[in-house]
């Protein structure tokens, strides 16, 4: 296939398109910045809003699928600009979708996120579960659902919306508890935060979401279009602590109680995707963070 893959320097779509490569397809990257260029990618600059900018990309190479990654990545990042994220997560996306219907593109993975469930006092997050947004991040992620189911019901595409759990791993740039963990340790600078410790998240591992994005692209149609992505399982940033003082007994790590003002999701029921997408996440809490350990010693 010819994959076009938006967000393509970002965490997510780097990965992907590292995968897609390794599995032979043709992949294109789209993106504001040109900051992953190699010489087994082809990278396009454009704004996901510039509908004839991304016209004339998917007829140049021909683009038969489509995973969409890009846009305002973050909560906090929400709350800073909300009019940009509504812009670029909900316009965008728009055009994405539409552009994708013009070339008869039905095979479109998008990335949407678990933070369309807001807080909630359940043990386990099911997609039963009402989605209740709490932030404009999330709400222009739950809006691109809608305008995914809207294009599937109207139009007869595919378009597969994946809700991510908290993604860390290489190439993160926005703000994340893992990332700011262990890079301080990995410079062996120790750890002293007021608060955190009892900040409950579910994590997955930067490779494993990337998976899940591959067989969502692998699936011709689906009984849903909408899919828990996670390991299933929250953790507390103490946990982290644990793992990462393991790797690096010589850093003192203390954090103080209390959350660091994320929303409180119960563990994702990924029981659908493992039985209609056949993904699993392989790594769990502690292989992922030494998978990013050894990568970030590698490039200090």
């Amino acid at each position: 296939m010819n994959i076009l893959v938006s967000g393509s320097s970002g965490l997510v779509g780097s990965a992907v398109m590292d995968l897609l490569h390794n599995k032979g397809h043709t992949v294109v990257g789209f993106d504001q910045k040109r900051s992953r260029i190699t010489d087994k990618f082809t990278v396009e600059t454009g704004d996901l809003c510039d509908f004839p900018r991304l016209v004339s990309i998917v007829k140049k190479y021909e683009i038969n699928a489509i995973v969409h990654s890009g846009g305002i990545s973050h909560p906090h990042a929400g709350e800073i600009s909300p009019y940009q994220t509504v812009k670029t997560n909900i316009l965008g996306t728009s055009t994405v979708f539409e552009v994708a219907r013009l070339f008869n593109i039905n095979n479109i993975v998008y990335l949407s996120s678990g933070a369309v469930y807001g807080n909630n006092s359940s043990t386990v997050t099911t997609l039963e579960n009402k989605a209740h947004p709490e932030n404009m991040y999330a709400v222009s992620k739950l809006t691109g659902e809608y305008l995914g189911e809207v294009y599937n019901r109207n139009h007869g595409m595919n378009v597969i919306s994946l809700r991510l759990a908290f993604v860390y791993g290489p190439n993160r740039f926005m703000p994340d508890p893992i990332k700011s963990i262990l890079e301080r340790a990995v410079y062996g600078v120790d750890i002293h935060d007021a608060k955190g410790a009892d900040q409950q998240l579910e994590f997955i591992y930067v490779k494993d979401a990337a998976l899940a994005v591959y067989k969502a692209l692998k699936v011709e149609k689906c009984n849903s279009s909408i899919f828990n992505i996670g390991t299933g399982c929250n953790s507390t940033i103490n946990e982290i602590a644990e793992v990462v003082s393991k790797i690096y007994p010589k850093v003192s790590i203390q954090i103080g109680p209390g959350d660091l003002g994320y929303d409180f999701i119960g563990a994702f029921d990924c029981s659908e995707a493992q039985k209609q997408l056949d993904f699993k996440a392989k790594y769990d809490l502690k292989e992922g963070i030494i998978d990013y350990a050894n990568f970030l010693e590698k490039n200090k």
